[in-house]
């Protein structure tokens, strides 16, 4: 039959549907009324009245689960949860699944309160947690157990409840075990936990939990549980369970176990102060024992080949006018291991090496290195450094070589600066064409200087 005929059909049935008291015409005439609207015609009949007369005057438990099913949809797909919740009730209560879900869903999403919860509980959720594999149900029994709103030898346990979530894969499940855990003080099973309802690794949970209970980012501080998740971060991941502890003292200026989180500190070679504060408590300390004191968990960090340990520790040395071989055997050490701001330092230390300075041998090196590697700081540098002198005596043909590199790690400056020089002090027309190349390099880049200059030139 074609849906313009159906409709016809259905209009024809209005004067009965009128004035029928029947539950089964209501409901079938609010399907044709819907039809109607699906179709883009206006309806003869609103058929939530047309449902909600069938649902609540349905008889048999057939016709109850298909009248307050289909009633409790409709509501609830128009917004109407104070008339489909209860609908849905009354299917449930008949013995339909599908509405109980519609139920569990609801109160866990805080829509739907029943005014008899432990009847709804006993009638309609436990029944439904005969599917192994509805872990909602289970959540929401264990949600109402832990409120009080049940409670009894017929609903079991929270705990219980959970575990079978969580054994039917309900991340959820995993975390509210975790969070139980963790509240009873067992952080090493609260981990476990917590390492199935994400994607975190053990050790950066760790460090979150402890930082969170620390600092009371989360609610109120809990030093207890915030030394006990430190604890464990200590097993896993030593350097980053030092750096927060540093990190905690200063937020805490050691108000909340000052000592032990120094201890955790140094023992990974992280030191508490910044490096303002190191060095003023340096600068500060009356013998060589404090001193030592002071900078031995940078110095254990130095040794374990942390950059930022050796960089910040050869800086306190530069403030402090240390040993020149020390500081420059850490800069050196920082940079090939990854601390890029070590190169400056490096460069600084090299230009105000005196003629031969044995000490400065390490940081040539390390700068010649650099350079080759294409660095154009670096390769600037020795060039600066040939040409004024210093640790190395002036040379012409080296500053131009490391000139020229830098030029040719597309350096515009360079590249401007190495034009003028072999311009103005090239012998011969090859000396100047390679000049005007490398002027053109420069004034391609956008280089004001070496615009103007090939004007001058031309």
């Amino acid at each position: 039959m074609s849906l313009s005929r159906a409709l016809l059909i259905g209009t024809m049935l209005v004067p009965l549907a009128a004035c029928t008291t029947s539950p089964k015409f209501a409901y079938d005439d609010a399907k044709v009324q819907i039809g109607f609207a699906k179709a883009g015609f206006k309806a003869r009949r609103n058929p939530e009245s047309l449902l909600a007369y069938a649902a609540k005057n349905a008889k048999g438990q057939d016709e109850v689960v298909r009248y307050n099913r289909a009633y409790g949809n409709l509501m609830l797909d128009r917004g109407k949860n104070g008339e489909a919740y209860p609908a849905f009730e009354r299917a449930a209560l008949a013995g339909d699944a599908s509405s109980g879900r519609r139920l569990v869903k609801g109160q866990l999403d805080g829509v739907y309160r029943p005014e008899d919860v432990r009847m709804i509980a006993r009638s309609v959720y436990l029944p439904l947690t005969a599917d192994k594999s509805d872990t909602n149900t289970r959540l929401l029994l264990a949600q109402l157990i832990d409120s009080r709103e049940i409670g009894g030898v017929e609903f079991g346990t929270a705990d219980a409840w959970l575990n079978e979530a969580a054994a039917a894969g309900a991340t959820k499940a995993f975390r509210s075990l975790a969070e139980r855990a963790e509240k009873s003080g067992n952080v090493t099973l609260a981990s476990d936990y917590y390492d199935r309802a994400d994607k975190t690794s053990k050790a950066d949970r760790a460090l979150r939990q402890a930082r969170v209970h620390y600092l009371g980012t989360e609610g109120g501080a809990n030093q207890k549980l915030g030394h006990a998740w430190l604890e464990l971060a200590r097993k896993l991941d030593k350097q980053g369970a030092g750096q927060l502890a540093a990190r905690v003292y200063r937020a805490t200026s050691g108000g909340i176990e000052g000592s032990y989180l120094i201890s955790v500190a140094t023992a990974a070679g992280v030191n508490v102060l910044s490096r303002d504060q190191l060095l003023e408590a340096y600068r500060s300390a009356k013998t060589d024992q404090d001193r030592a004191k002071i900078l031995a968990p940078l110095k254990a960090a130095a040794r374990n080949n942390d950059p930022n340990a050796s960089y910040e520790l050869a800086a306190i040395y530069i403030g402090t006018r240390g040993d020149p071989n020390e500081i420059n055997t850490l800069l050196v050490k920082a940079y090939s291991k990854g601390k890029a701001e070590a190169l400056d330092l490096m460069i600084s230390q090299l230009m105000r090496a005196e003629p031969g300075q044995k000490a400065a041998d390490v940081l040539f090196d390390g700068v010649v290195k650099a350079a080759q590697n294409g660095d154009v700081e670096a390769a600037r540098s020795l060039s600066s450094l040939y040409r004024i002198g210093g640790y190395k005596p002036t040379n012409r043909i080296e500053s131009v070589k490391w000139l020229q590199r830098a030029a040719d790690s597309g350096d515009a400056k360079s590249q401007y600066e190495l034009g003028v020089d072999l311009y103005e002090n090239g012998s011969d027309r090859d000396s100047k064409q390679l000049a005007l190349k490398y002027l053109n390099m420069a004034a391609g880049q956008g280089d004001p200087f070496a615009q103007t200059y090939l004007k001058s030139k031309t």
